[in-house]
């Protein structure tokens, strides 16, 4: 198993609860999870490396906050990351990740073609997530973070999720490539 599944497994699992919640915010693991993600995703054809790999964070303030301290000085496929914040989807130019903060995935429906023609792993964080479109979807169960996948989101996406998060998912659905 890859030391980043490994790190995965660490902050769901392997943490007592109480102490996590003590020791990590809710946020600060949905940040970890948004920078995670991106090493089991293969996208298509090749990305220019002089660009930065954007994550945007739709109406998530924390998690944006959380997210810019993880991955300062870090890359993602030989690129350094950018986290932009946005307010609405339309907003997240074209970004490698989009995440879409609780009470929001409504509003990824008229967005979902564009973002699947630019390969967008989306990921969202409510009941339902992957009914409105969403790849990836964070769930809190027994007060930790976990995360369910839509297979027929990420094929629709040409995105490819490796095995080894498709393991560690509580649930995963659809149809597609694996």
């Amino acid at each position: 198993m890859g030391i980043l599944c490994v790190q995965l497994l660490a902050v769901t699992w392997c943490l007592d609860p109480a102490p996590a919640a003590a020791d990590y915010s809710q946020d600060a693991v949905k940040a970890a999870y948004l920078f995670r993600f991106a090493g089991y995703v293969d996208w298509p054809g090749g990305a220019d490396p002089t660009k930065p790999f954007v994550i945007a964070v739709v109406d998530s303030p924390a998690v944006a906050r959380e997210l810019r301290r993880l991955v300062q000085g870090h890359q993602i496929n030989n690129r350094f990351v950018a986290v932009l914040e946005a307010n609405r989807v339309s907003d997240a130019d074209r970004p490698a990740i989009l995440f879409v903060g609780g009470g929001h995935a409504e509003l990824l429906r008229p967005a979902l073609p564009a973002l699947a023609a630019e390969s967008t792993l989306v990921v969202t964080e409510e009941d339902g997530g992957l009914d409105e479109g969403a790849t990836l979807n964070l769930l809190t169960l027994d007060h930790r973070v976990r995360f369910e996948v839509s297979l027929t989101s990420a094929h629709r996406a040409h995105l490819k999720i490796s095995a080894e998060l498709l393991s560690v998912a509580v649930r995963v659905t659809g149809a597609g490539r694996s």
